[in-house]
Order: C-alpha cells, then structure tokens, then sequence
C-alpha cells in the first residue's frame, strides 16, 4: 500500500499540478500564519516584515546565507554516515526521483522558502522562540530519525539549517530568511537531480 501510494505521489508530482500544489501549500501557510498572528501576537501581519535591514540589503544576505548553507549541505550530505542514509527519508526520495523543470524549481523553492518562513518565523518564531521552532520545522519536515549516526546527524544538520534561518530573521529581517531558503531549495533541488543522474 505504501508502495503504490508513493507511486502516486511522484505521479502526481511530475504532472502538471506542481504549481497548484505550490499554491495551495503557501495559502495554506499563510492562512494558518495570519490566524496565528491574530490571535497570538500584538501587532499585526506585516509587523513581522518591519525590522531589519533594506530589502536589498536582505536579499543580499539571504541569497549569499542560502548558497552557503547549500554548499555545505551538499558536502556533508556527499559524504559518509549521511550520504548512506539519504534513501531513508521519503522527502528526499521523492525530490530525488522527481522530474523538475527549471520553472518548477523556481516555483516551487520560491512559495516553499517564503510561504514556510511566513509561517515559521514570522508566526511562530516570536512566540516559541528558535530553539523550539526549529525543532518543530524539521519534525514536520520528517527529518528526526534515531536509527543510526547518519540518521541523528542529518537531522542535527537539517536542524542547524533552521537555526540560521531563525537567526537571518532575527538579525537581519524576514525577508533574508525568505531568500536564504528559496536559494537553498532550488540549488538542493537541482543536487537531487545531479546525484540522481550520477548513480
């Protein structure tokens, strides 16, 4: 059963309803981040975009933050115990056997790293704090597994990932965050693909 319903997923994924699918997801990430915001905060949505730098300024962070962090990433992630534990990870496996369009790439890295960090900095990060929303980024990622060193340490990474995230939005504005995870979406996008294409 579990076969064929991730058999219809990646069906589902390589069709043309991607871009639907990004737009249902960022709707649904900021009706739950305004819900939030009214109901928890005391200022309203766009407060959450009011500190930091100039939004050049924040692109240029967060555009350089997510390459970097890509990079990384990609390295640790080539590399033994993590590399050997990648296929475990259904997120992965399913990105890693997906055909992507450039378009798709950009699409979906674009509502992805702006509609999750609407929600998860901008909403939640104010109230639970970094330590506590990065936890609740990467578990509902699937990303916290304790099966062996791999496991732990790709999670710790993933959860390090979250972090900076959190940081960049702290210290730099919203919209640097927005831009380091669009960037590291779309360039780890394209590494699934490459490492697919090398095995």
């Amino acid at each position: 059963m579990e076969e064929i319903d991730r058999q219809q997923l990646e069906e589902d994924l390589t069709g043309t309803n991607m871009l639907g699918m990004s737009l249902l997801s960022f709707l649904f990430y900021l009706i739950l981040s305004l819900l939030l915001i009214y109901f928890l905060h005391d200022s309203g949505f766009w407060s959450i975009f009011e500190h930091g730098y100039s939004i050049t300024v924040q692109m240029a962070i967060g555009l350089s933050a997510g390459v970097a962090a890509s990079f990384v990433v990609m390295f640790l992630a080539s590399r033994s115990p993590i590399a050997d534990v990648l296929e475990d990870f259904a997120l992965f496996r399913v990105i890693a056997k997906t055909e992507f369009s450039p378009f798709d790439r950009v699409q979906i890295s674009f509502f992805a790293g702006t509609g999750e960090e609407i929600l998860f900095r901008g909403a939640i990060q104010p109230i639970l704090g970094i330590w506590v929303t990065s936890i609740i980024f990467v578990a509902i990622h699937g990303y916290f597994k304790f099966k062996s060193a791999g496991h732990i340490l790709f999670g710790l990474m993933l959860f390090s990932l979250s972090m900076m995230l959190g940081v960049l939005y702290e210290t730099s504005g919203l919209i640097s965050a927005m831009a380091a995870h669009a960037i590291y979406d779309m360039v780890m996008l394209e590494w699934a693909k490459r490492r697919r294409v090398a095995k």
